[in-house]
């Protein structure tokens, strides 16, 4: 075998050892790459885990103030309302008071009456001002606003008709707050032999 021969082998071996060690660095370059992209992903992963979790505690904690300034609201809604209420009718109470004073030095009832008439006239004044009304009670009575309490055999009147109104009902726009109490007209009862005839 020559130098030269030699020398190429040489050459050659060095080269294919060189080509061997850049493959080897490329590969654990791209290892090192692939590493770095990994923790990158995972950067990025708990970042975004972490943007999450904070939008989701702000909304937790805005969803609760809400709420709490909700209630706070009714609460003073209702503190108010009922004060405008009792506003409404501390006037009445003045008038009932004027009137129970009055009865000790009255010297006829028709001034005595006359100023009952002027305080319930009051009364209903401020009903109807607060949007309240009577329950209707001309015609039949309709369980969703009487409460039947007496009933009368009555052949004049038709089955179910109003006869008497013992307490009168109220509604506040569309909601009852109490029913009235009636009596209603119903027919006699027909023997059962008539009944067999007709």
């Amino acid at each position: 075998m020559t130098k030269e021969t030699h020398q190429h082998k040489e050459h050659k071996k060095h080269e294919e050892h060189k080509e061997h060690d850049h493959k080897e660095h490329s590969e654990q370059l791209k290892k090192n790459e692939n590493k770095q992209q990994e923790v990158n992903k995972e950067d990025e992963k708990e970042k975004l885990i972490n943007e999450l979790t904070d939008k989701y505690l702000r909304a937790l904690a805005e969803l609760d103030n809400f709420k709490k300034r909700v209630a706070k609201e009714r609460e003073d809604f209702m503190k108010f309302t009922r004060a405008d209420v009792i506003s409404e009718f501390l006037p009445v109470l003045d008038n009932l008071e004027r009137a129970a004073d009055s009865i000790k030095q009255a010297k006829d009832i028709e001034t005595i009456k006359q100023g009952i008439e002027m305080i319930l006239k009051q009364f209903t004044d401020n009903l109807v001002k607060m949007d309240v009304k009577e329950v209707e009670t001309k015609g039949k009575a309709n369980v969703d606003f009487h409460h039947i309490i007496a009933k009368e055999i009555r052949e004049d009147k038709e089955e179910g008709e109003i006869l008497e109104v013992f307490q009168k009902g109220y509604m506040y726009q569309d909601k009852l707050i109490r029913p009235a109490m009636v009596k209603v007209a119903i027919k006699k009862e027909k023997p059962l032999d008539e009944k067999k005839e007709g």
